[in-house]
This record gives structure tokens, sequence and C-alpha cells, in this order.
């Protein structure tokens, strides 16, 4: 299963303009960092849940994709806030607040990644006046995060295939780092040779054109405009 990747569904998420959930994550992330009441941190939580379960998304591979944020982050803060605060209910509500803060930047990523394809944020952010350049090279590195981790996984089945063994151990770490090479540099190897493929592909389609054509347009909807009205009233609720 590869991680961050764009799963198609026919959900009112998936139709909505990408500029429209480009504008939803921006404020949320916004939101996050403009609090730090629990109520609405754990509102925004639960309304960032809501777009997951509204957008049909897989529940395996959203798990997938979040799990070690889900558990480590809260576990992570809470001790830092003891290391602080000294172990009191203070402490460990306040780390409890500030990793579910991070688990609603990370899950509105998450989502907008899975329910938005390449092609349409690329469209997005050019029309948001975005360099076209820029908005392609941050679009490549989003869609090469589930072909870096599909590639990892094919080398190390790979190797183990070949009885070679690929354990870490915090005991001796500088020795597991190094257990780790005969995946690191086939895989770098591999991610160079896509890379030119890359290079290629888009040179041949005429990439430094002066003017740039797209096969459809963005345009907004009635879906579009009732979704963002709903960004703006918990906007509005929070702030005011």
């Amino acid at each position: 299963m590869k991680i961050y990747e764009y799963v198609h569904r026919d959900s009112l998420i998936h139709r909505l303009d990408p500029r429209s959930k480009l504008v939803w994550l921006v404020v949320f992330s916004a939101l996050v960092f403009m609090t730090s009441d629990a109520k609405t941190i754990a509102m925004l939580l639960i309304l960032t849940l809501l777009v997951a379960l509204v957008a049909k998304l897989p529940k395996k591979q959203l798990w997938s994709n979040t799990k070690i944020f889900v558990v480590l982050m809260p576990i992570g803060y809470i001790l830092l806030y003891f290391l602080l605060l000294g172990i009191n209910m203070e402490a460990f509500v306040g780390g409890l607040v500030f990793s579910a803060k991070f688990l609603v930047l990370i899950f509105s990523a998450v989502i907008f990644t899975m329910t938005t394809s390449a092609r349409d944020l690329l469209f997005a952010l050019t029309k948001l006046k975005v360099p076209y350049s820029f908005a392609f090279m941050l679009t490549i590195a989003i869609r090469f995060i589930p072909v870096i981790s599909n590639e990892i996984n094919n080398v190390i089945n790979a190797q183990r295939a070949r009885a070679y063994e690929l354990n870490f151990s915090f005991k001796s770490p500088l020795r597991s780092v190094q257990n780790f090479i005969p995946v690191i540099i086939p895989v770098l190897m591999l991610l160079l040779k896509r890379s030119h493929e890359l290079s290629l592909s888009i040179d041949s389609r005429a990439f430094r054109a002066n003017k740039m054509t797209y096969p459809e347009k963005l345009k907004f909807g009635l879906e579009d405009c009732l979704f963002l009205f709903f960004v703006a009233v918990v906007s509005s609720i929070i702030l005011v």
C-alpha cells in the first residue's frame, strides 16, 4: 500500500475544486495556531475527521498514513509537558491539546493529498498565480512520496528474499545504519533513474513553453460555495 497516494472516490470532497480544498487546508492550519482552547482544538479535529468521512476514504489506508503520528505524538508531547511542568493534570491536558493541534495539521494534509490528484493540484496552484515551475516542483515532490515509499518496500522485500537481515538495534545504532546501506543505495539509484526519465518526459512535452495549455478548466460550483461557507462559519465561530 502506497502512502499519501491519491485515492479516487465519487465523493463530495473529491468533486470539489482543488482551490476550495486548498483554502480549507490553509484556513484550518492557521486556526490551529491561533487558539489553544482545548474545546476548539477538539472541534477542529472532529470536523477534520468528518471531512475524511464525507470523502469516503479507505479507513485502512488513512490509518496507515497517520498511525505513527496518532500513536507517538500524544505520548511524546505529554511526556514533554510532564518534564516541563511536572506530573499533573495541567501538564497532561497541555500535552494532549498540543498533540491534537498537530494531528489536525497532519489529518488535513493527508486528506488533501488523498482527495486531490497531482494534476488538479498543479492546475489550482497555477490558477492562484503561483509560478508554474514552482507549482510543478511542489506537485512532483508530493507525487514522489508514494513512489519513494513503494521503491523502499520493493528493495527491502528483495533484500529479505536474499536472507539479508534489516533489524535496527538501539544498542548499536551505527551498525544498524550500516546494515541499511544495501537498501539506501539501490533506492537512490532507482530514484535518480526515475528523475532522469521524468526530465526527458517533461522536456518532450514543451515544459518551458511560453504559454501553457490545460485539458480541462477549473470552475467553482454550488458544492464549492457551500464548502467554503462551512469553512467561513467555522472560522468566525473560533475567531469571534
